[in-house]
């Protein structure tokens, strides 16, 4: 154990990268649009300016998401019986820190007295500037050009933080999208500002601009991203960490306006309004503009994605109250929404039950109570659709190699929430019915097992369906530490649901089956060289059989200095088709994460590297090919390309002062 810890303390850079991509991936799972933006300023932000161990609070350590309430109950107790903890050495002492979890924690707190770290300088200053181009052209470029803009994707952001104040500013084009012409004669194609001001040593904080709201287990309010099934099986609890200042890219899920957190003792007290405009389908029905249905993908590159750009307005008002004392809180939360337009979807049957009209209250109850190796949570929600839904879990430390986790999810179908996002299979916060099981088992010091089961079933159909249906899904991980340097795991993913049959005339629902498996390996050579290699199989059963493979190998490099790295990748994959589509992430520029999904035949390269041009100035570059065997074209659409093979080039430059 000893010499295990001796190695957290000299992790190389190259790992340390390596580690926090783990971290990522393992909460991101296979979900290639889940909105990680926001987690991955988090961890960077934390990672370069990491919280003291001795001087964090709870909230704080809220914020890392690989800790479960559990854990950090634990971590609490211990630095209170114990004092300040000096050294990664001590942590394992923590009950259920495990060696994988001090290898994450460590990238991103720092050990001490309090005196010797700062949360924040007293004053930071980042600019940073992104440029991403695809070399082929895709049809909408063409004549006849239905795509308005240029093909490069650009990117500007801007931060300060102090010791008081908080600020930044993002604005993004999008590729097709146009620039300082057409539809936007200003410039880029969205901005973002926000400005958070703390009061009375950070005691009370007002969030100004743009920022999320996330309270309870998010059945009433939660924006941003959110943790969902992964192989991290034991992190399915959320925080409600309130009110957050936003800073990403996602267009329409967000608030804009006013908003305050104010805590007096055990009191907090959480008060927020916006007005804000969103993307819509908008129709003329009799003598009334209705709209009807939103467009979430935040692309204006075509009249009529442009026709929808901010084509509808919504007012929201909410408030929240919480009480806490020790490891009990309670919450409640209330929110109000009217949008400038009726909102009237489609007539179909799977529509029947969501919300229609102009305006929504929600409201909702919530708890988290620690006892002892035990966190219970939950949230009891109403909606004026007449709707309820209702959230239970527990966590539990059954012993020092045993995590359990358990989350019953109760949604009703009239249940309706514009800002809720809860721990669902469907993407949608309506008409759902859960337990989910999830556990984590330590045999041995270099042997971890996690495995979960998620049962779920819909009282009415979806859109995918043609009748009310049931599902299970299943994943099995095993990990095994070979030395300091080098881990292998196994993985095995299992899911059934009904999907509806293909057929036009007479529809029925038909079993769906995934079943995938992955080897993972990867190590360090020496302390600048690392590798990873991954093989990947999925069979996908519907009406038809599919099958699919992946494999690749990756190639790290650091300097001696630690200021330059790179990343080489070699991919080959074989799938029948889209079903058996296969995920697997990528490195990428700063702050930046990708998760595509690759089908067909064909290869994948790409180079990524960073350069420290000096002090405060650093360069991000990514160079990445596909080459599709046995096609002519490639995508459909717009998006088409006349070729075989896809080029895209990425530039970042950072400027810190």
């Amino acid at each position: 154990m000893f010499i295990a810890l001796i190695s957290w303390g000299q992790q190389p850079d190259m790992q340390e990268v390596a580690k926090l991509e783990d971290v990522i991936e393992a909460i991101v799972a296979d979900n290639e649009d889940a909105n990680v933006e926001q987690l991955l300023d988090d961890l960077q932000a934390f990672r370069e300016a990491p919280l003291n161990i001795n001087q964090c609070q709870r909230a704080d350590l809220e914020r890392l998401y690989f800790l479960s309430p559990v854990q950090i109950d634990h971590l609490l107790t211990y630095r209170q019986q114990y004092g300040s903890i000096l050294s990664p050495f001590e942590l394992a002492q923590v009950d259920g820190f495990t060696r994988q979890l001090i290898g994450w924690l460590q990238l991103f707190v720092v050990f001490g007295s309090a005196e010797a770290s700062r949360r924040f300088f007293p004053t930071r200053q980042e600019i940073l500037l992104r440029a991403i181009r695809q070399i082929e052209l895709q049809k909408g470029y063409k004549e006849p050009r239905k795509y308005q803009g240029s093909p490069e994707k650009l990117y500007l952001r801007y931060r300060f933080s102090s010791s008081t104040v908080r600020a930044g500013l993002t604005a993004e084009k999008d590729a097709g999208e146009s620039f300082f012409s057409g539809a936007n004669p200003e410039g880029f194609d969205y901005y973002s500002a926000f400005a958070t001001i703390g009061l009375k040593d950070d005691q009370h904080q007002l969030f100004l601009g743009d920022y999320l709201a996330r309270f309870g287990q998010g059945l009433v309010a939660w924006q941003g991203f959110s943790l969902s099934k992964s192989a991290e099986v034991n992190q399915v609890a959320r925080f409600g960490q309130g009110l957050r200042t936003y800073s990403s890219t996602d267009e329409n899920n967000y608030l804009r306006g006013l908003g305050a957190a104010f805590h007096w003792g055990n009191f907090g007290w959480s008060p927020f309004v916006s007005c804000k405009k969103f993307d819509a389908n908008r129709l003329q029905r009799a003598e009334e503009t209705v709209f009807t249905s939103f467009q979430s993908s935040g692309l204006h590159r075509t009249a009529n994605e442009i026709d929808d750009k901010n084509s509808v307005s919504a007012l929201t008002i909410g408030t929240n109250l919480t009480y806490t004392f020790q490891r009990f809180s309670l919450g409640v939360t209330g929110v109000y929404n009217r949008y400038g337009l009726a909102l009237d979807r489609k007539d179909a049957d799977y529509n029947q039950f969501l919300f229609e009209g102009r305006q929504l209250t929600t409201v909702g109850a919530n708890y988290q109570w620690g006892v002892n190796r035990y966190y219970f949570y939950g949230e009891a929600a109403w909606s004026g659709t007449k709707g309820f839904a209702f959230i239970q879990g527990v966590e539990g430390q059954l012993a020092d190699q045993i995590k359990l986790s358990l989350l019953y999810r109760s949604i009703g179908k009239k249940y309706n929430a514009p800002l809720g996002s809860g721990f669902t299979e469907n993407s949608r916060l309506n008409d759902e019915q859960g337990l989910y099981v999830g556990a984590t088992v330590e045999p041995l010091a270099n042997v971890s097992v996690k495995l979960y089961a998620d049962l779920f079933s819909h009282r009415w159909i979806k859109y995918t369906t043609v009748a009310p249906a049931k599902g299970a899904e299943y994943l099995l991980q095993v990990n095994y530490q070979l030395n300091d340097e080098w881990e292998i795991y196994g993985r095995y993913f299992y899911e059934e649901k009904p999907v509806k049959s293909k057929g036009s005339d007479f529809q029925f629902n038909l079993e769906q089956k995934r079943e995938k498996w992955r080897v993972h390996l990867s190590g360090a050579i020496t302390d600048r060289y690392f590798l990873r290699s991954r093989l990947e199989w999925i069979d996908y059963q519907h009406e038809e059989q599919s099958k699919g493979w992946l494999v690749f190998q990756d190639f790290g490099w650091r300097s001696k200095s630690n200021n330059n790295s790179a990343w080489l990748r070699v991919a080959y994959f074989h799938t029948d088709d889209y079903d058996s589509r296969i995920y697997t992430y990528e490195n990428d520029l700063l702050y930046q994460f990708a998760v595509p999904a690759f089908y067909g035949k064909g290869m994948r390269f790409y180079l990524n590297g960073k350069v420290k041009i000096c002090e405060k100035t650093d360069f991000w570059m990514k160079l990445a090919r596909s080459w599709f065997i046995g096609v002519d074209t490639i995508g459909t659409g717009y998006s088409q390309l006349d070729a075989n093979s896809r080029t895209e080039v990425k530039f970042q430059l950072r400027f810190k002062f």
